[in-house]
């Protein structure tokens, strides 16, 4: 039997599940088009000229994929996908993957997210491996970890869009800074 108490009771109960369901919002998947890095300073003259238009990904590990019902998440196909774009957008990418001399194999060793916040800070942190076909020595070993903040405004009211959007700033550097490493690589004698 449910008294008048425990009646007032359950509906402050569902009243706050319906408002923290209001404000985390569902969670979506990061996006791939925001995960992308864009054209890098030296994406012209890379450091190694071997490496224009000579790089495939191979593997992406790590990565996880998004419930709705709990928090966004980068999967792997998403980050695949990102970094390719990435390598693109900067003459690495081949155009044909039978022609790939540079193999690219990323692990994402993961995101360090807050469990909630009023501004969303994202640490994304990524291995990454570049092999030279042909060559047992890995052409670079890179451990890369890049943070991003979203602050709480306006029009960023519910706390799943904000670390949607960190969790993709937060790869969107990582990689960026990756592909600079990349650029900046001389060839290996």
């Amino acid at each position: 039997m449910i008294t008048v108490g425990s009646r007032h009771f359950l509906q402050q109960i569902l009243g706050v599940m319906l408002l923290s369901a209001l404000v985390t919002g569902c969670a979506e998947p990061a996006k791939v088009n925001e995960m992308a890095a864009g054209t890098r300073a030296g994406a012209s003259t890379p450091a190694n000229p071997a490496i224009h238009e000579a790089m495939c990904v191979e593997q992406v590990a790590g990565g996880k994929l998004t419930n709705p019902l709990w928090v966004s998440e980068v999967d792997n196909l998403g980050f695949l996908r990102a970094l390719e774009h990435s390598l693109d957008a900067n003459r690495l990418l081949v155009k044909r993957p039978e022609d790939c001399r540079f193999g690219i194999n990323a692990n994402l060793l993961g995101l360090s997210q807050p469990f909630i916040g009023i501004d969303v800070e994202v640490t994304a942190n990524v291995n990454y491996t570049v092999r030279q076909a042909g060559v047992e020595a890995p052409y670079l070993l890179q451990t890369e970890t890049s943070a991003y903040t979203t602050r709480f405004t306006e029009d960023k009211i519910l706390w799943g869009e904000r670390l949607q959007e960190a969790n993709e700033g937060a790869v969107r550097k990582n990689i960026g800074a990756f592909i600079d490493a990349l650029l900046a690589s001389k060839p290996k004698s």
